[in-house]
C-alpha cells in the first residue's frame, strides 16, 4: 500500500471512528461536523473531502458498523456445529451486541432515537445482509431435517424482528424485562415454531 493510500485510509477511518464516538453521546442527528472534526483531529473541511454530505458519512458509519458486526458474528458462530446451536449463539450474540455496554444502538441512535438513516438504506446496508446469514443457517437446518420447511428468508426476517424490538425497548429503558429474559423468550418462541 502506498503512503498516500495509507494516509487517505487512516484519515477516513479517523473520521468514521470519531463519528461513532460523537454519535454515541446523543445520536447522529445532534452530532455536528465541527464536533466530529475536533474528535478526529482533522479540519471540518476534510470531512467533506471524504464524504459528500453528513448523510453519506452516516451511511458509511452504519455500513462499517454493520460489516464489523457481521464479521464478529461469523467468527462467533463459525466453528459451532449444527444449525440450531448456530442460531442459539446468534441470538445470544445479537442481544449482547445490541444491549451491552458497547451497544451498536449507542452509536446509531444515542438515547434520543433520532437516526437520520433513510429506510431503504437501512434495509439494504444492515438488515438484508444480516438476514442472509440467518437464512443460510435456517436453510441448512431444513436440509438437515432439523427445521420445518419454511421460507428461510421470511423466517430470518421474523427472527430479526423478534430480537430487535425487545433490544430497542431495553435500549430506551422501556422494558420491564432483562436482556437475558428477552433472549430466552425469543429462543423459546422461535424454535417452538421452527423445530420439527
Amino acid at each position: 500500500m502506498s503512503n498516500g493510500v495509507a494516509v487517505h485510509t487512516d484519515t477516513r477511518q479517523k473520521i468514521i471512528n470519531a463519528t461513532l464516538l460523537v454519535a454515541a453521546k446523543n445520536g447522529f442527528d445532534r452530532a455536528t461536523t465541527g464536533e466530529i472534526s475536533r474528535t478526529a483531529g482533522v479540519s471540518e473541511g476534510i470531512i467533506y473531502h471524504y464524504f459528500k454530505s453528513k448523510q453519506q458519512l452516516y451511511e458509511s458509519m452504519v455500513s462499517e458498523k454493520a460489516a464489523n458486526f457481521r464479521a464478529a458474528l461469523a467468527e462467533e458462530i463459525g466453528k459451532i456445529p449444527g444449525p440450531r446451536k448456530k442460531l442459539e449463539r446468534l441470538i445470544e450474540f445479537h442481544f449482547r451486541s445490541f444491549t451491552g455496554k458497547g451497544s451498536i444502538f449507542r452509536s446509531l441512535l444515542g438515547k434520543g432515537g433520532d437516526a437520520p438513516m433513510i429506510k431503504d438504506h437501512l434495509i439494504s446496508l444492515v438488515i438484508i445482509p444480516y438476514s442472509r446469514i440467518i437464512s443460510r443457517i435456517i436453510k441448512e437446518g431444513i436440509e438437515a431435517g432439523e427445521f420445518k420447511d419454511v421460507d428461510p428468508s421470511v423466517a430470518a426476517l421474523d427472527l430479526i424482528g423478534m430480537m430487535q424490538l425487545p433490544a430497542l425497548s431495553l435500549h430506551f429503558g422501556q422494558a420491564d424485562f432483562s436482556a437475558h429474559q428477552a433472549e430466552v423468550t425469543v429462543k423459546r418462541l422461535f424454535f417452538g415454531g421452527l423445530l420439527k
